[in-house]
């Protein structure tokens, strides 16, 4: 399947289930970058525009680039009150901006689909000689039961599941190589709380989650559940999760 479409049709319960980055490495991009209302930032891989939100927050001007209709729209019903707010349907490859135009490229829970070497000879165009880009990913961190549980339940019964999708870059190998070895890298904890619907509807939209009609959904489903109130108190399950980032240049 062509990347750009495994979220068709996740764009609702994407909106609903997935969290926002850390506030702290929100402030840390911006004092390290001195982002302002002067800033022009393409946000690539925006999705439903969970970091575009933030972003946009900041006074910048940001290019929401998003190649699925599916989210893209989603991220336009929801953001496009903002003047600031720019929605761009391209690749990560070929986003279409002008050349030296660019003051920070980010890539949020998105890298991991991109054709790293195409991604990274676009951003060294668009991106103005002192530009810089930002990979960051919500991370379940695996030294706890919950997560690691949630972990064998998409082993179970989910046929294209291969690690979440930080997990698979952690080895840092291709995050360095994109960065040439000079990166930086930060790491900030954002505990996650859901309700059921909440924890099941984070589940049912990951890429490689199996959706109603595969066989074993039901299962899958009652899974998650029963791992639910395993854990929940007071209708409540609080997960575990650093927002990592990876800032440099290329």
């Amino acid at each position: 399947m062509d990347n750009t479409q495994k979220f068709s049709g996740k764009s609702d319960i994407y909106e609903l289930s997935r969290p926002t980055y850390a506030p702290e490495l929100i402030e840390w991009l911006v004092n390290t970058l001195k982002l302002d209302t002067h800033s022009q930032i393409a946000d690539v891989g925006a999705g439903t525009g969970k970091l575009t939100r933030q972003l946009l927050a900041t006074g910048a001007r940001v290019y929401a680039v998003e190649p699925n209709a599916d989210m893209r729209n989603k991220a336009i019903a929801l953001l496009d009150g903002y003047a600031n707010f720019h929605p761009i349907a391209a690749p990560a490859e070929n986003t279409g901006l002008p050349a030296q135009s660019i003051h920070l490229v980010s890539a949020a829970s998105a890298f991991h689909w991109f054709d790293a070497k195409a991604f990274r000879v676009e951003c060294q165009r668009i991106l103005q000689a002192d530009g810089q880009v930002c990979l960051m990913w919500n991370h379940r961190k695996l030294d706890n039961e919950i997560n690691v549980s949630f972990r064998e339940i998409f082993a179970k019964y989910c046929p294209t599941f291969s690690g979440f999708s930080f997990e698979r870059q952690e080895g840092h190998r291709q995050i360095e190589g994109f960065f040439n070895g000079k990166v930086t890298e930060k790491r900030f904890d954002n505990p996650v709380r859901y309700d059921k619907a909440g924890f099941v509807g984070r589940a049912r939209s990951a890429s490689y989650a199996i959706i109603p009609g595969n066989d074993g959904y039901e299962d899958f489903i009652e899974a998650l559940e029963k791992l639910f109130y395993q854990h929940a108190q007071d209708g409540f399950i609080d997960v575990p999760h650093q927002s990592v980032a990876f800032l440099g240049k290329v």
